[in-house]
């Protein structure tokens, strides 16, 4: 029923199909009249050697009406496709905004571009992703390095290198490196990789026993109260590395015991990660997100761990935030889906 449906909304004005079905039956109702209207005129009897070629003037003189009104009306309703044709030669990384417009085309072709117009949309986040991955590296890298060449410098001067400070510095950037490289990765597989049915609960388990031997080496406690399963469709690994993040910034920045909550509510899965320390000022929860935002610029770390939890999350359809409350509360909530087969 739908499909019938479907076909009959695609007869309409812009559809060529339509247009050449009109102009055919125009033609036919313009020949029916015109042979009528012989015949009424032509008073005079026409001999049997007579009538056939009477006939086929008729025929020949319609076939040619026929075939010069579909010329027209294929000229007319393929017409846009110049236009459209020269906004796609526009395409590229100069212009990488240009979509493809459907005004006046055919219906039979504007799936086509349509998606053409996906194509184009996906390649522009790529082209965005490349750039600001460029920009960050660039930027973030540029520091690190001035202070290694300056020790480098220092070294050769004094013929003798701090090695611990050097090493120092080489951790970073690599650790640098490694966050922007796992950044780029994360959007890339939120555009791109497929979904599987996993088991968010398990997987914090996975991740809290990841982090409870540096949790132990750092006198802190570690809090997991999960149930037994929180249902979604999501990519494990993203998932996993997302509260990894989470438990890592709260053992780096925070205080005291480390929780970590998990609940299902109505059709959502929430994770909450918390510490007992001071937690984030409300002004600056939000921009905490924020690539190589830091709450204290001389505080350890890169600013791109929170900003890789909530491209995951947003990636997962769902969404991460300070929670109100006067600790580091970071509560992440995604869609769960009931009746997984795991």
């Amino acid at each position: 029923m739908k499909k019938e449906a479907k076909t009959f909304a695609s007869w309409n004005l812009h559809s060529l199909r339509f247009r050449l079905a009109a102009a055919m039956l125009l033609v036919f109702l313009a020949a029916l009249l015109a042979s009528s209207a012989l015949d009424r005129l032509n008073t005079k009897p026409v001999s049997p050697d007579q009538e056939p070629y009477q006939d086929a003037l008729i025929l020949g003189a319609f076939s040619l009406a026929v075939l010069l009104l579909i010329w027209l009306v294929s000229q007319w309703s393929l017409k846009p496709l110049a236009r459209a044709s020269d906004e796609a030669a526009r395409a590229g990384p100069r212009h990488p905004g240009v979509r493809l417009s459907t005004k006046s085309l055919p219906t039979e072709i504007t799936p086509l571009v349509a998606a053409m117009n996906g194509a184009l949309e996906r390649l522009e986040h790529a082209y965005e992703a490349e750039r600001r991955f460029t920009a960050d590296a660039a930027h973030e890298l540029r520091t690190p390095l001035s202070v290694l060449k300056l020790r480098l410098q220092r070294a050769r001067i004094d013929n003798a290198p701090d090695w611990k400070a050097i090493e120092g510095d080489l951790a970073q950037m690599t650790h640098l490196v490694n966050q922007l490289l796992n950044m780029a990765r994360k959007e890339q597989a939120g555009r791109e990789a497929t979904s599987r049915p996993v088991n968010l609960a398990r997987i914090a388990r996975e991740a809290a026993s990841m982090i409870a031997p540096l949790a132990e080496a750092a006198n802190r406690r570690l809090l997991v109260d999960l149930p037994e399963t929180l249902p979604l469709l999501g990519r494990a690994d993203d998932l996993r590395d997302m509260l990894l993040n989470v438990l890592d910034n709260a053992l780096a920045h925070g205080s005291g015991t480390i929780t970590l909550l998990g609940m299902q509510a109505e059709t959502l899965c929430r994770i909450e990660i918390g510490d007992e320390g001071p937690g984030v000022a409300p002004a600056l929860r939000e921009a905490m997100f924020q690539r190589f935002r830091k709450a204290q610029p001389s505080s350890p770390g890169t600013g791109l761990g929170l900003a890789i939890v909530r491209e995951v999350a947003e990636s997962h359809g769902g969404s991460v935030s300070f929670a109100d409350a006067a600790t580091g509360l970071v509560r992440i909530e995604l869609p769960c889906k009931k009746n997984l087969l795991f």
